[in-house]
């Protein structure tokens, strides 16, 4: 059986939030979740909802570089580095950039199959092999980074390059947040589901870890859904500052997060729980388990820094996005032993 994936949370930075005024948004990534492998007259197989998954890492890995490219140069047809940027500064977000158009490929081949996830399936038909055209573009563009070319030549193949990149964007633009928005609302669907077959399976493990990265989501969207309706009340011309957060949804989930944490401690504590995780078995088992604790002992961490800011104030941006940045950390933690 295929196990289910689970992909990481993107929010804005809040820093970055900072920098706007008036109503500001970003789409984040859905909260995917995993199913365990247990035993069914009927296995589940999740290549599909698989492939859509990692299509989404693609899509935010594009989203950050592309974020970073449109800080430096104009978002337009003709190319023009912006005032105030530097195309250099493109160099370090395109490093090792690889272009992942297989998982194009295999994702429109799936959205005709079963199973059907009718918005999902629709909104990827509709997308196309944009993202394959737009990965192709910032690879162009991270091989002429990669080795100075663009100092080598003063940016004289650059134009050639974002025409090729605005040209891809065209229907990647208009589609791609209908893609992200269809994965999220199917993993919002599934997601408490999910971690009860965990449960079902005995897989305490998995199962706290789950509930440990479930509520660190909540909570960080608790927070972001404040900030939303503190941005869409700000005036237009006014500069948004961050709000005092209402902490009456986020505080019994502050503490349910503290008693799963304890609860995973002590799972991952037991030799009989870690025997059921297949990473933490055998010679390189020790060493598997010494990495995951640390991920999520750096979460506890990162989530108890980010409760003592929001009852100081207003100076919570930094610590919500190193805990959005340990959350991330402990989803690729939380794959790698699943």
């Amino acid at each position: 059986m295929k196990n289910k994936t689970i992909t990481h949370i993107m929010a804005l930075s809040l820093g970055a939030a900072l920098l706007f005024s008036g109503c500001t948004s970003k789409e984040k990534e859905p909260e995917a979740t995993p199913t365990p492998a247990v035993e069914s007259e009927t296995p589940k197989d999740y290549s599909k909802y698989n492939t859509y998954l990692n299509l989404v890492e693609d899509i935010y890995e594009l989203e950050e570089i592309l974020g970073v490219y449109f800080d430096n140069v104009e978002y337009a047809a003709e190319f023009a580095v912006r005032e105030g940027g530097d195309y250099a500064n493109i160099k370090e977000a395109t490093d090792f950039y690889t272009p992942m158009t297989y998982t194009v490929e295999q994702a429109l081949d799936y959205a005709k199959e079963e199973p059907a996830y009718p918005d999902a399936d629709a909104a990827m038909l509709t997308l196309g092999d944009s993202p394959a055209k737009v990965m192709k573009a910032v690879g162009d563009i991270s091989n002429y980074m990669q080795f100075n070319d663009f100092e080598d030549d003063d940016l004289a193949k650059a134009p050639e390059l974002h025409a090729a990149l605005m040209a891809a964007l065209e229907t990647y633009d208009l589609y791609y947040g209908s893609f992200l928005t269809a994965m999220e609302t199917l993993a919002d669907e599934t997601r408490d589901e999910d971690i009860q077959e965990l449960l079902d399976a005995g897989e305490m493990i998995l199962y706290y870890s789950r509930c440990v990265i479930r509520d660190s989501q909540d909570i960080l969207n608790g927070i972001w859904a404040q900030l939303e309706d503190a941005a869409a009340n700000t005036e237009p011309n006014a500069e948004f500052a961050l709000p005092v957060i209402d902490m009456t949804e986020i505080d019994p989930l502050l503490a349910q997060f503290q008693e799963n944490h304890r609860n995973l401690t002590g799972a991952m504590n037991d030799e009989a729980e870690r025997e059921k995780v297949s990473t933490f078995t055998g010679t390189v088992g020790d060493s598997a388990l010494k990495l995951y604790t640390n991920k999520v002992e750096m979460l506890a961490y990162r989530m108890t820094d980010l409760a003592n800011a929001l009852a100081a104030g207003t100076e919570y941006a930094d610590a919500y996005d190193a805990t959005s940045e340990a959350v991330s950390s402990m989803i690729s933690g939380y794959n790698s032993i699943n």
